[in-house]
């Protein structure tokens, strides 16, 4: 008797525990239900008229550091990294015009414990402290594993540390170690120079500049769907980044339609801000959206 008592009270911690996790899940969902109804127009704009080394030239990625609120630009025809405080106050730049660091039209990034990893059009990723020190860059032009033609898209995967590199021109996505070692790659008869790559703990969601089309692989490299916007409302034009939040909602930076696109996680089209040039694109803990406006306008705008 002793005994089975103790296996219910075995299976009663273990149905205890179980529906814990359910209710932490149910108060993560409801958390993160974003009304993105309610912005429509800028509170913040930081655009190329500011003063002196705050003026952005071709804003196209950015980041957050997610200990400090600091929000990280990459400046493509600047040649380096900005970086700005929740307020959008200039903090600092990094970058060299010349040797082993020097910033050559920087595209990507993404932040990895206490550094920075930027893709760049020499075909490199480079790799820097949040404070701009240089620490080093690996990759090369060419088709092998660790070799590079045009990287793109930059993230890492939270809960394995993996860091996933959109290959452009190779059509494919390369996998690195957190030390940047190469792991594999994936993608290659699929593939049609992708741009941006995102994760949530189970998928992969890559962003196609062809098609255009979002594909969306599972954590074993398997393609579960394509998804592509059709129908009234729901195109997008020259789709260049996204960001997925905690509900999985997608927004989707269409650049030449000029506005922020978001996607419920059924794929549907739920809300559109118009804003010009929207590039980089990612959202704060206070779900502020924060996005750089590209060629023309070269903004930092905060939704």
């Amino acid at each position: 008797m002793a005994t089975a008592h103790r296996e219910d009270a075995d299976h009663g911690e273990d149905n205890f525990i179980l529906e814990i996790h359910r209710i932490k899940e149910r108060i993560q969902i409801i958390a993160g239900a974003i009304d993105y109804t309610n912005k429509k127009q800028p509170l913040v704009r930081v655009c190329e008229r500011a003063e002196g080394t705050a003026q952005l030239n071709f804003p196209l990625g950015v980041v957050l550091d997610e200990n400090t609120g600091d929000i990280y630009i990459t400046d493509r025809w600047n040649h380096c990294v900005k970086v700005f405080d929740t307020t959008a106050k200039y903090l600092f730049k990094f970058g060299d015009s010349k040797g082993e660091s020097m910033m050559y039209y920087p595209r990507g990034s993404t932040i990895c414990g206490n550094r920075i990893l930027i893709s760049q059009s020499n075909h490199c990723i480079m790799n820097y402290q949040l404070d701009g020190k240089f620490i080093s860059k690996v990759g090369t032009f060419g088709k092998g594993n660790l070799e590079f033609n045009y990287p793109q898209g930059i993230t890492i995967d939270e809960f394995n540390r993996d860091v996933y590199i959109c290959d452009e021109y190779n059509n494919r996505i390369q996998i690195l170690s957190e030390n940047l070692h190469y792991k594999s790659q994936f993608g290659k008869d699929i593939l049609t120079k992708p741009l941006e790559v995102k994760l949530n703990r189970d998928n992969i969601f890559i962003l196609d500049e062809s098609n255009p089309c979002l594909h969306i692989f599972n954590k074993d490299l398997v393609l579960q769907k394509n998804i592509i916007s059709k129908g009234k409302g729901q195109q997008v034009i020259y789709p260049w980044f996204f960001f997925l939040d905690n509900s999985d909602n997608i927004l989707i930076s269409d650049y030449c339609s000029n506005s922020i696109r978001i996607f419920n996680s059924n794929y549907e089209c739920i809300h559109k801000i118009s804003t010009p040039e929207p590039t980089g694109i990612t959202l704060d803990d206070k779900d502020r959206i924060i996005v750089v406006s590209g060629a023309s306008e070269k903004c930092l705008l905060i939704f």
